[in-house]
């Protein structure tokens, strides 16, 4: 018989009882050794299992905190005013207004025109203008051509301590946002100094000829009437600006604002 069969007709000597029982306490060892290991290592792969491998027992127990699952709030900022660069600024047909400025650092080219300073094109289109407005018995002076960033700092501060802000933001451009700045616009008026920068300059010969004629030269009447809810300023028959002959010519035809032939973004600050 075997040591099994000996041991369960209890015929073992007392040297096969010790043998026999070494043998059952290592069998015993071994399996509860490697029962051991195998729960240990299964913790260990639960407990270290990287972001994306997660036991699917595990995944459902974890909860994401609200705050990271919910986006920030972020207050809308506005892109106005936007600033050209100075080779933008520098285009003939460059489009300024309160959405739209020019550098405090940029100056044109200017070259001298009887009453001011403005870019050579503008001056040479402008002496044309003035000379065919004389021929047909409606002279008429500049009152005001290129304007300086730090003049325009002065010029609007002064409008507003006279009128306020608001009342000053309808015909006083603030600083960087002048067409003057570009010394592509003019403002003109009559030698006798009637209606000079008011509403009826519009209404009288020279005003007339002017929104009938300037296109020939190069000009257009920058802020019509009836326009200031487009343009951000009220009616300035007397502000003519420079874009060439073509564009002029096709702005007037249109019967639009500068802004909307050239679609860009234009009314208040």
């Amino acid at each position: 018989m075997n040591l099994v069969q000996k041991f369960k007709h209890k015929n073992l000597t007392k040297k096969e009882k010790i043998v026999f029982l070494g043998i059952v306490g290592l069998v015993l060892v071994t399996v509860f050794s490697s029962a051991w290991l195998s729960l240990y290592n299964n913790k260990s792969e639960t407990a270290y299992t990287p972001a994306g491998n997660v036991p699917q027992q595990v995944a459902e127990t974890i909860v994401v905190p609200e705050s990271e699952t919910t986006p920030p709030v972020v207050e809308p900022v506005s892109k106005w005013p936007i600033t050209y660069s100075s080779s933008e600024a520098s285009s003939i047909t460059v489009v300024v207004n309160k959405k739209h400025k020019l550098p405090s650092t940029y100056v044109p080219d200017l070259t001298g025109v009887t009453g001011g300073q403005m870019r050579p094109e503008a001056a040479q289109a402008m002496t044309s203008l003035l000379f065919k407005a004389n021929e047909a018995s409606v002279g008429m002076k500049i009152i005001s051509s290129y304007r300086s960033y730090n003049t325009q700092v002065t010029t609007y501060q002064k409008w507003v301590n006279q009128q306020g802000q608001a009342e000053a933001d309808r015909g006083s451009a603030r600083p960087g946002h002048s067409e003057h700045q570009t010394g592509l616009a003019a403002d003109l008026g009559n030698p006798d100094g009637s209606c000079n920068l008011l509403a009826c300059f519009g209404t009288g010969a020279q005003g007339i000829w002017l929104a009938n004629n300037a296109h020939t030269y190069g000009f257009i009447i920058r802020y019509p009437d009836s326009k200031e809810s487009l343009t951000g300023y009220q009616y300035e028959p007397w502000h003519v600006r420079y874009v060439g002959v073509d564009a002029a010519t096709a702005v007037y035809q249109s019967g639009q604002t500068l802004d909307q032939y050239y679609g860009v973004e234009a009314g208040g600050y």
